[in-house]
C-alpha cells in the first residue's frame, strides 16, 4: 500500500497545499505593475526667479497647468533676510508675510509661459527672499516654491545718444554709458552688460538681446516693415545678481524690408585634408543659386569661388604651414538676378598639415 506524504493526505493541511498549487500553475502567466502606492505629488511652482530693478524687484515663475490650477490660488511670500545672510538659500527664513495673491485659474501668463509680480516696497541694500505658496479654497497651503533672494544694489545710470542704423537683414543699435550708478558713485566699465528691449503692443518691455558687452548690438530679428519701439538698459553685475539699471530714451525703428537675398548658413566648420582644407556649411532648405565661400588672413579678405557652388564642401589648397585662416559662406538668391546675401559668421582655424 502506498503511504502518503502528511501534507498530501486529506485534511485542513492537505487542501491548503493542493489549493495553494492550484493557484499557481493554473495562473494566466500576465504579470501586471504595481499600483502606485499614496497619491501623487501637489503641484508647486519649481522655478521661481527674482530680478532687481530701478526701485523695484521683479519675480517670475512658469505658470502651472490649468488643469492644476483648480480652486488654487498663488500667494507672493516675502521676508527680509540679514544682509550677511543674502546669499544663503538654505537658511531657515525669518517670519514670511503674504504680500500679493493671484487667482491661479484667471491668471494670464506672457507670451513666455511666465507669470510676473513688481514689488515696488524696496530699499536700498535690503535682501528679499521670496516664495510662492499654492493655497487651496480651504485656506490650506499646498506647496511651497524654491526660494529666490534679491539684493537690492543701485544700477547704473541710464546710457545715452542711443540710435538705429537700419542696415539690409537687421538695425544695428548703439549707445554710449557712463559708469556710475543711480547714486553717483563710479563703476567699472567690465562690471556693465547692456541688454535692448522692444515694447509690445500691450506696453510690456520684452529683452530682445541677451546681455551683450560694448555699447552696439545688432538684431536680425526686426519684424521687417513694421514700425517698434525700443529702448537699452545697462546690466551691473555684483555679488552674483544681475541689478539693472535705467532705460535709455525710447527710439522708435521701422524695421528693414526683406530684400529677398537668403540669409547665410547658421554653421560652417573645416576639416583638414592632405593638401588643404575642406570649408563646410549648413545648407539652407530653401532654393538658391548656390554659395560663395570666403577666406580671411590677417586684414586680407579673397572671395575663393569666382561662380556659386552648388553644395559643401569646398576645398581650399595652397595653404601655409602653422597659419591661422578664417572662413566665411554667403547664400545666392535662385531668381534671376542672384542676389548674395550676407556672410555667415567667421570662424578661425589654424592649418597645422603641410602643404
Amino acid at each position: 500500500m502506498r503511504i502518503l506524504p502528511d501534507f498530501a493526505k486529506p485534511g485542513r493541511f492537505g487542501i491548503i497545499f493542493i489549493f495553494a498549487l492550484s493557484a499557481l500553475v493554473s495562473g494566466c502567466g500576465i504579470k501586471t505593475f504595481p499600483k502606485p502606492i499614496g497619491a501623487p505629488p501637489p503641484p508647486r511652482v519649481n522655478n521661481l526667479s527674482a530680478r532687481v530693478e530701478p526701485g523695484a524687484v521683479e519675480i517670475s515663475w512658469s505658470a502651472l497647468p490649468s488643469a492644476q490650477t483648480k480652486a488654487i490660488r498663488y500667494s507672493i511670500m516675502r521676508s527680509t533676510v540679514a544682509w550677511d545672510k543674502r546669499n544663503c538659500l538654505e537658511c531657515p527664513p525669518p517670519a514670511q508675510a503674504e504680500v500679493h495673491s493671484i487667482d491661479a485659474a484667471t491668471a494670464k501668463p506672457g507670451a513666455d509661459g511666465k507669470l510676473r509680480w513688481i514689488d515696488h516696497a524696496v530699499s536700498m541694500h535690503k535682501a528679499l527672499r521670496y516664495q510662492i505658496a499654492l493655497i487651496n479654497d480651504n485656506g490650506h497651503k499646498v506647496s511651497l516654491s524654491n526660494p529666490a533672494i534679491a539684493k537690492i544694489y543701485p544700477g547704473a545710470v541710464a546710457p545715452s545718444d542711443l540710435r538705429a542704423t537700419i542696415q539690409e537683414r537687421g538695425v544695428l543699435f548703439e549707445w554710449k554709458q557712463t559708469p556710475k550708478d543711480v547714486q553717483g558713485h563710479p563703476l567699472k566699465a567690465t562690471t556693465l552688460s547692456f541688454v535692448v528691449q522692444m515694447q509690445s503692443a500691450s506696453n510690456v518691455w520684452t529683452d530682445v538681446s541677451p546681455l551683450v558687452k560694448g555699447e552696439a548690438y545688432y538684431d536680425k530679428e526686426v519684424p521687417a516693415g513694421t514700425v517698434s519701439t525700443f529702448r537699452v538698459l545697462a546690466v551691473r553685475s555684483i555679488d552674483s545678481e544681475n541689478v539693472y539699471g535705467e532705460p535709455s530714451s525710447t527710439i522708435t525703428v521701422m524695421g528693414p524690408k526683406s530684400s529677398g537675398a537668403p540669409p547665410p548658413p547658421a554653421k560652417v566648420w573645416m576639416v583638414p585634408v592632405h593638401g588643404g582644407l575642406e570649408v563646410h556649411w549648413l545648407e539652407d532648405q530653401g532654393k538658391t543659386a548656390g554659395y560663395y565661400v570666403y577666406r580671411k588672413q590677417g586684414k586680407e579678405i579673397v572671395r575663393l569661388t569666382a561662380n556659386p557652388v552648388s553644395h559643401p564642401p569646398y576645398v581650399d589648397h595652397g595653404l601655409s604651414r602653422g597659419a591661422t585662416y578664417s572662413y566665411a559662406v554667403s547664400a545666392v538668391s535662385a531668381q534671376p538676378n542672384h542676389k548674395e546675401g550676407l556672410l555667415s559668421k567667421w570662424v578661425s582655424v589654424r592649418n597645422l598639415l603641410t602643404r
